[in-house]
This record gives C-alpha cells, sequence and structure tokens, in this order.
C-alpha cells in the first residue's frame, strides 16, 4: 500500500503522486490492483490467468477474456473502441483517434493522427507512413528486403530524401542536398541501410559499377569493375582512365594530357597559354588546344 503525496516538478509546480494498492496469489496467475489513488485517473485492475483480465479508469477500460486473445478496448482520452479476436490476427478499431482494420496474414490498414500502416498478403506487400511536423517519412516494402522504397521529407524546408533497393541487384539514394549515389550489387546495403561502415569497408568489394553526383559542386563520377573504367568530371576538367589506368586523358584549366601504359604521350596547353619559362619546346608541351 503506498499512500498519495506530492512533490515539485522541474518547473517548480506542485504535482500529486498517486498512490497504488495490491495483492496477489500465485502471482502472476491472480491480483487485484489498484493504481492513481488521489489523482484524476484512478484505476483498477484485476486478472485470473489466462481466464480474463479487466482494467477500469477513467481515460480506458479493457477487458481480456483467454487472455491475451480476445479483447475490448475503450479509450476516451484518444476516442477510440477496438476489438481483438483474436489478437493480433484479428482486430478492428474505430474512433476519431485510430482506424484499423487487420486480417492477418490477407490485409490490414490502419492510421491514426500521425501514423498509417498497411500490408496485403503479408510480407508481400507493406507500406508505412509518418507524419509528424516537420518530418514526412514513408516506406513501402516487397518480401521485407527484396525491394524497399524510403522516402523523407522536410515540410518546412521542402528538402527531401530518398532511397530505393533492390535485393541483391542495387542500392539508390539521394539526400537532402541533392546528392545521388547508385550501386550496381549489394548484398549487404539493403539490410543494413544506415551502415556506414559497410559501404566504407566491404561495398567497394563487390561494387560492378557506381555512379554518383553532385549538384551543389557539380561533381559526377562513374566506375565500372573496380575501376577498369572510370570517369571523373567537375565543371572545369575531365579524367578519364581505362584498364586500370593503362589509358588516362585528362582535360581542364591547364591543357589536355594523354597517358599510354603510364607514359605521357600528349600534353597540350589552352589557347594563349605558353609553356614555363625554359621549359622544352617539344610538341607534347606547346600543342595549343585549338588546332
Amino acid at each position: 500500500l503506498k499512500i498519495p503525496t506530492s512533490r515539485t516538478n522541474g518547473f517548480g509546480d506542485i504535482e500529486i503522486v498517486g498512490g497504488h494498492s495490491e495483492w496477489f496469489a500465485l502471482w502472476p496467475l491472480f491480483f487485484n490492483r489498484y493504481s492513481g489513488l488521489g489523482t484524476d485517473n484512478a484505476g483498477k485492475e484485476q486478472a485470473l490467468l489466462p481466464f480474463y483480465y479487466y482494467m477500469r479508469s477513467p481515460r480506458r477500460d479493457m477487458t481480456t477474456v483467454i487472455w491475451p486473445l480476445f479483447s475490448h478496448v475503450t479509450d476516451r482520452e484518444n476516442h477510440y473502441r477496438e476489438w481483438q479476436t483474436p489478437w493480433p490476427l484479428i482486430v478492428f478499431a474505430r474512433g476519431e483517434g485510430k482506424t484499423t482494420s487487420r486480417v492477418w496474414p490477407f490485409f490490414s490498414q490502419s492510421h491514426s493522427t500521425n501514423l498509417e500502416s498497411s500490408f496485403y498478403l503479408w510480407p508481400i506487400y507493406k507500406y508505412n507512413r509518418l507524419h509528424a511536423d516537420p518530418l514526412d517519412r514513408e516506406r513501402t516494402r516487397i518480401l521485407f528486403f527484396l525491394y524497399s522504397d524510403t522516402r523523407q521529407k522536410n515540410t518546412e524546408t521542402g528538402e527531401a530524401r530518398r532511397r530505393i533497393d533492390l535485393w541483391p541487384l542495387f542500392t539508390h539514394r539521394r539526400d537532402y542536398r541533392g546528392r545521388s549515389r547508385l550501386q550496381i550489387f549489394a548484398p549487404l546495403e539493403p539490410l543494413v541501410p544506415y551502415s556506414e561502415g559497410i559501404e566504407r569497408d566491404y561495398s567497394p568489394l563487390w561494387s560492378l559499377w557506381r555512379a554518383e553526383r553532385n549538384p551543389v559542386t557539380g561533381a559526377s563520377s562513374q566506375s565500372l569493375l573496380w575501376n577498369l573504367y572510370r570517369r571523373d568530371k567537375t565543371p572545369h576538367s575531365r579524367k578519364c582512365s581505362l584498364l586500370f589506368g593503362l589509358f588516362q586523358y585528362q582535360s581542364g584549366s591547364e591543357g589536355k594530357r594523354l597517358r599510354l601504359f603510364y607514359i605521357p604521350v600528349l600534353k597540350t596547353r589552352p589557347a594563349g597559354k605558353s609553356p614555363p619559362e625554359g621549359g622544352p619546346g617539344t610538341p607534347e608541351s606547346v600543342v595549343s588546344s585549338g588546332e
């Protein structure tokens, strides 16, 4: 038995700490409990498991028969009623605070003020959404991780990010700044989508094709078969290599360069730009890019 007491909260206000009274026999098979004594939500619970359980309070009532299979809930605080017959396979709820229709595994549709969830022929198709300004997040999945499409948006700024995974074929993502990355062949990334260690340490081992783009800087890059072919591009330069660097080509503000088997074979300069004083006058160093 505990009688109601009071305490001062972090705002300096006096609040009531509810008391409680409880007794049991062969716990947890039978118990009788009173909680919240002295508050505006004093409640009573009684159970003889697994035969019945009930709870009564000003905010919420619940009655369960053959616990936990068959239940009825009246939630006066959140304004809904719910029937579970039996839980969690068949559930129906109706009211302002919650609406649910579920017959597992055939279908389910559920939504509340901020949440939405549904599935059809579980786990073939599943959809979840959370909307709590400024966050709006939704995810669509087929067979758990076989296909996943996750979108997240900041409703205040309008910025959004998205990630699509098709296990094990590819993963593609775009962040809030518009930067994107496509990776073909991704056996682990869809299973642990937010692991930086997997992407840093293991993704390079099995990435058959990788493409990245940064619209903020204008830079982009592509790589095939562990840099058998690689291309890098910025607003001011271009780089391309084949056969792991045996062929290299580069162009930019400093001119153009070509290497074969790591040997320089061509070097040009922009029109009107002279070679360094005292530099060699060979064609490799003085050919104008305007020719």
